[in-house]
């Protein structure tokens, strides 16, 4: 986890800080492509939904594995940098709040937010949650994951970065998908703890074992 962030608005400077600590959202490679390949694991070709992209680097390895693609993000910055870096049409990466999608109603297939929620203030998650369940088709599949409290854990170990400004326990969030009928997908939960899909090249590790501080929900939509 990076640790001493203190830019606390959505825009250059964000991604600037970020970068210089070692996060660059422009990096795309054996990580977002393995990613990529880990959360979409038994899903045929479909319409991809990520929701808080940054530069669109995951979405690029959705893309690279045939889906259709499209992600939001608050900062235009970054959504004008991963245009530039990896040529998105305008209606694959765009900039705009992911409580107001331009979507229609159940076109999504799997819908993919990932250290995304925890920056959202706790007054507006609903109305975001409330949108992910409009795009979601029936018997869709939504892949979160975030930083949450878990058992033993403090909120202060996940508060290096000022803007984390819901950082729940972690069954803040599973009451919340269980509210709006999101069932948890055993098997996809599965398939994702013994993944044969990691983060770095000749490590065995898969991204469960790698990073073992992530919350993560498998959810299906009824």
């Amino acid at each position: 986890m990076i640790v001493g962030l203190t830019v606390t608005e959505y825009t250059e400077a964000y991604y600037t800080e970020h970068a210089e600590k070692g996060l660059d959202y422009l990096g795309h490679g054996y990580w977002q492509e393995q990613y990529a390949k880990m959360v979409a694991d038994g899903l045929e070709n479909g319409l991809v939904f990520d929701a808080g992209c940054a530069c669109g680097s995951i979405l690029q390895g959705f893309k690279k594995l045939g889906h259709k693609v499209v992600g939001m993000d608050l900062n235009k910055h970054m959504i004008d940098l991963g245009k530039q870096e990896f040529g998105f049409l305008d209606s694959e990466l765009m900039a705009g709040s992911i409580a107001e999608t331009p979507l229609p109603d159940e076109s999504v297939d799997l819908l993919h937010t990932a250290q995304v929620l925890e920056h959202i203030p706790d007054e507006y998650t609903d109305a975001i949650l409330d949108e992910f369940v409009r795009i979601t088709k029936k018997g869709g599949r939504i892949f979160v994951c975030l930083d949450a409290i878990k058992a033993g854990q403090t909120k202060e170990m996940y508060m290096g970065d000022p803007t984390h400004v819901n950082i729940q326990p972690t069954l803040y969030w599973t009451r919340k998908f269980a509210k709006r009928g999101l069932l948890f997908d055993t098997e996809a939960y599965n398939r994702y703890v013994n993944s044969p899909y990691g983060s770095t090249d000749g490590i065995q590790d898969n991204f469960f074992k790698s990073y073992p501080h992530w919350s993560t929900w498998t959810l299906i939509k009824e």
